[in-house]
């Protein structure tokens, strides 16, 4: 049985030390036949870098004698392209860049790559000085004279920028836009390299995570061509459904394929990335997380957000304020989260850092960084959060806004109410969540329009690990405000809730008993049971009236 390659990236051990490889060389011939300078931006974890590594132990020629056994039981194997094992090598890694001393940090890693390089393929050279630009400058030039072609890997090029843009925009700002800033420098250097008779540099290839940095270094990424969005690679990362299924198989789990594939897809797809691609694809680390907790220990993971798919709140954080002031960024956010689709002409593939208050650019980036998935809509796009997942992570960072507003609630109260509606059908948790949101005036100005009250349900309700959240889920005649749907199935009970508002001007008690009769009958019709992965579930149904912010009605429909 082979091995998972959970947190594996070096292809060459993952195919020598027989680990489970989902076959993705059939997309060499279409990198090679796209333009000679490439990059590609996927979320993290989706495993780019295992596909650069092996894009690295096919091109290079170090590898040519073992190509046999490195490709083995895979669709290269038998269909090469005239390019196999004919380049130098050349790979640069940004991830390990040390931000809180970027410049010395940045250097050693260009003259680490140089070293490795020299030695690699013992080129006789003389430098003239230590500075890495130049240095790589004349490596450049000394291939071309020697006629010794290069391929440029560069795995997550804009890693330490990325923290540097949210740790400090003036020195992001000189590092990306000042001519004599070594990145900057760097990336000239790159795109002099390719562009004389007979250049050593023949091809480039990047990953990343957006086109922040390279669009503000070279005016407009016109370094290379972005092949993120191109239909040809929407799956050349990231696993298929079918790719799944052929997992599940393979390590003889049948009889758990229904539940298997039905978590997943809550929790783990959904992703796409060309507007006229049919089908989603799962984050790769997301799934061999879960799957690797089924295998190895026989139950699902006791948290199903693996740790590393997690971003840090402060790489959006400074998106979202203005003078201090949550701006029109985060109400995108809220109004997100709870599952309303918002529409879009057209996402950009290059935009600047230093526009990000245009909620088009702001749209853009949440859909590099994969809180959002795009499908086609008449003449529109449809942008919408993936899945349970990515909720989660945007709830967390809407708690984090909340807490900046100094609202902070108590976050082991709210599990054991949570944990006392579940097993008891204690309504308090609701009470509990408005009583907290009366005592902090800022975020009760703040969400004194009604979406914000559901929001705010949402967003805490969503940070437990007891279940899983859905907004305006469609079920037989309707649609549901939200659905608490249990995780584990000791937890007895969900939930079904209808919510109503009444503003202060209209309110009066003839107002709420109609609005209470017209929720008793609209939740009534509601056939949750319909739903295959919910048929083992109790659920309560329940009616939450606010007038403006303050909850009124709070009664379990029996």
């Amino acid at each position: 049985m082979k091995k998972l390659p959970y947190g594996l990236s070096d292809f060459v051990r993952v195919k020598k030390e027989n680990y489970y490889y989902i076959d993705k060389t059939s997309f060499i011939s279409k990198v090679e036949n796209s333009a000679d300078f490439l990059f590609f931006l996927r979320p993290r974890r989706f495993g780019k870098s295992l596909f650069l590594n092996m894009l690295i132990a096919y091109y290079g020629i170090e590898y040519k004698d073992e190509y046999e056994n490195i490709f083995k039981d895979t669709y290269i194997l038998n269909n090469p392209t005239p390019l196999k094992n004919s380049f130098y090598i050349m790979k640069f890694d940004f991830s390990g860049i040390d931000v809180t001393d970027y410049e010395n940090s940045f250097r050693s890693n260009l003259t680490d790559v140089i070293k490795n390089f020299i030695h690699n393929y013992n080129i006789s050279i003389e430098f003239e000085n230590d500075n890495p630009i130049d240095r790589l400058r004349s490596l450049f030039s000394h291939c071309e004279t020697k006629n010794l072609p290069i391929y440029i890997f560069i795995d997550e090029y804009d890693n330490f920028v990325n923290k540097l843009l949210v740790m400090d925009m003036n020195n992001y700002k000189g590092l990306v836009t000042t001519n004599d800033a070594f990145y900057k420098q760097f990336f000239t250097t790159l795109k002099v390299g390719t562009s004389q008779n007979n250049s050593s540099i023949r091809k480039m290839f990047f990953t990343g995570v957006s086109p922040l940095a390279l669009y503000d270094v070279t005016s407009g990424s016109n370094i290379g061509k972005n092949i993120s969005t191109d239909e040809w690679f929407n799956d050349v990362v990231g696993i298929t459904k079918n790719e799944l299924s052929d997992m599940i198989n393979y390590y003889k789990l049948d009889n758990q394929k229904e539940q298997i594939i039905n978590r997943c897809d809550i929790w783990y797809d959904s992703y796409r990335f060309n507007k006229d691609i049919e089908y989603t694809i799962y984050n790769s680390d997301m799934i061999l997380y879960y799957l690797d907790s089924i295998i190895n220990r026989g139950k699902e993971p006791d948290t199903l957000i693996d740790v590393n798919v997690r971003t840090d709140y402060s790489k959006l954080k400074y998106l979202i304020y203005t003078n201090k002031k949550l701006n029109g960024n985060f109400d995108i956010i809220n109004d997100l989260i709870q599952n309303n689709e918002v529409y879009i002409n057209n996402l950009k593939d290059n935009f600047s850092a230093f526009e990000m208050s245009e909620t088009n650019n702001f749209l853009s980036l949440l859909f590099t960084l994969g809180f959002v998935t795009i499908e086609r809509y008449r003449a529109q796009l449809k942008l919408s959060i993936p899945n349970m997942t990515i909720k989660t992570i945007l709830a967390d960072f809407i708690e984090h806004a909340y807490k900046d507003m100094d609202f902070n609630l108590i976050q082991h109260k709210l599990s054991k109410y949570l944990s006392d509606f579940g097993y008891d059908k204690n309504l308090e948790i609701f009470h509990y969540l408005n009583e907290q949101i009366k005592q902090h005036s800022s975020i009760r100005d703040f969400i004194s329009k009604e979406a914000h009250n559901k929001a705010s349900l949402i967003t805490y309700l969503t940070l437990n690990s007891q279940y899983e959240v859905f907004s305006e889920l469609e079920v037989t005649k309707g649609y549901v405000d939200l659905v608490l749907n249990p995780i584990v199935s000791e937890i007895p009970y969900g939930a079904v809730l209808e919510i109503k508002y009444i503003s202060k001007d209209s309110y009066t008690d003839s107002k709420l008993k109609e609005v209470v009769k017209g929720a008793k009958e609209q939740i009534a019709r509601y056939e949750i049971e319909t739903i295959k992965s919910f048929k083992e579930t109790k659920f309560i149904k329940v009616i939450l009236v606010y007038r403006a912010w303050e909850l009124i009605y709070c009664e379990e429909v029996i």
